[in-house]
């Protein structure tokens, strides 16, 4: 009986990108839909059964293997001491916030004029804390999950809030290409969710146009940064004008 969380979450991946479901999981193995769910929940699969779902995947136990020891070394988040490290030397994030983009040894040089030993050195960094393996003729393979995300709170965090946000902020918005909105109004908890679903689904296009634009030659890709803040929230000046006692679901 082979018992892997780790095998059997990579089979899962492997699965869902070839959008093959468990029923056809089942219907290939010959078995009810809520056996192979228990299968997978308890990812309990005898070495037969493992190859058949395999074979149905187009992939063998060894690259399967190799697909799980992947995901293993995929960092979904840094630690607060590394990421502290990033926040305080500036040509560390900097590299970092470019890898992060997929940008290559060359265009980085080209753009922020490091020398081919800087950069060497600060991508070498990169490396021990875990975020990404230096190759041969400086590739640059990143080692991050897909959901990989800066800790909330968090010393990157502090470091948008402190130093970055007011900057841009109050730079200029040129209207034929930029978009800087602010509304203010009334909602209910019901209303809020919902508006919180809707502004993940953006974000989550933000991140599938980035990811698309970075692999694509001739995209003439420009640093874009996306700012989103839903918070319940009332002017200081605006709470002074309160009666003693009354809350903001007042």
């Amino acid at each position: 009986m082979v018992q892997s969380k780790r095998l059997v979450n990579a089979l899962k991946e492997t699965l869902k990108s070839r959008d093959i479901t468990y029923a056809d999981v089942a219907e290939h193995l010959g078995l009810s839909l809520s056996s192979v769910k228990r299968q997978f929940s308890t990812n309990r699969f005898s070495l037969h059964r493992l190859e058949q779902v395999c074979d149905l995947a187009g992939i063998d136990l060894l690259e399967l293997a190799r697909l799980a020891e992947e995901r293993r070394l995929r960092v979904a988040s840094l630690t607060e001491e590394q990421e502290r490290q990033l926040v305080s030397d500036p040509a560390l994030l900097l590299v970092t916030v470019c890898v992060l983009n997929r940008w290559t040894f060359e265009r980085i040089v080209e753009r922020y004029g490091f020398s081919t030993v800087q950069l060497t050195g600060l991508l070498v960094r990169l490396d021990r804390i875990g975020l990404l393996e230096m190759l041969p003729a400086r590739r640059i393979r990143l080692r991050i999950a897909r959901n990989f995300a800066w800790l909330p709170g968090g010393p990157i965090h502090r470091y948008f809030v402190d130093r970055v946000q007011n900057e841009f902020l109050s730079g200029e918005f040129d209207p034929g290409r930029d978009l800087h909105r602010f509304s203010w109004g009334m909602l209910s908890e019901a209303s809020g969710a919902q508006l919180r679903t809707k502004i993940a689904e953006v974000m989550d296009t933000f991140d599938d146009l980035t990811r698309r634009d970075e692999v694509r030659a001739d995209a003439a890709a420009t640093g874009t940064c996306f700012l989103v803040a839903l918070r319940r929230w009332e002017p200081t000046a605006f709470r002074q004008f309160r009666p003693p006692g009354v809350s903001d679901a007042g």
